[in-house]
């Protein structure tokens, strides 16, 4: 039981992981293209479906994550911040760089004490 809890979460962890991964490629494409006339930023979106399927799971006790999957739109600000219709905002893409790659370091480590804890469970220690 308490190796299939550490599964789900392992698992939920590796969604989110695969998120994260495609927020920061996302954002990483729209840093490489700051100058690019015409270009629009994407964005990644992927929380609301991997709520779905956790509070799903807790309902019914089933863990489907198939449609908890990344999506990428075009982020509009409203307004284009260049005269060359390129809405990149590059401090904008700066600070999300940077806390994207904090919050996966965040579930990396959480998959490794998963990891030490099942291990520490197996071993009897």
């Amino acid at each position: 039981m308490l190796s299939q809890a550490i599964h789900n979460q392992n698992s939920i962890l590796g969604a989110a992981l695969q998120g994260q991964g495609a927020r920061v490629d996302a954002i990483q494409n729209n840093i490489a293209n700051a100058e690019t006339p015409r270009f629009t930023a994407r964005r990644v979106d992927f929380e609301a479906a991997l709520s779905d399927a956790i509070s799903n799971w807790k309902k019914t006790g089933n863990l489907d994550l198939s449609k908890a999957r990344p999506t990428t739109s075009f982020q509009d600000f409203g307004t284009r911040i260049r005269l060359d219709g390129n809405n990149v905002d590059i401090e904008r893409e700066m600070v999300a760089l940077f806390t994207q790659s904090v919050r996966y370091d965040v579930m990396v480590n959480s998959v490794l004490h998963n990891s030490r804890m099942l291990n520490t469970v197996l071993s009897g220690r």
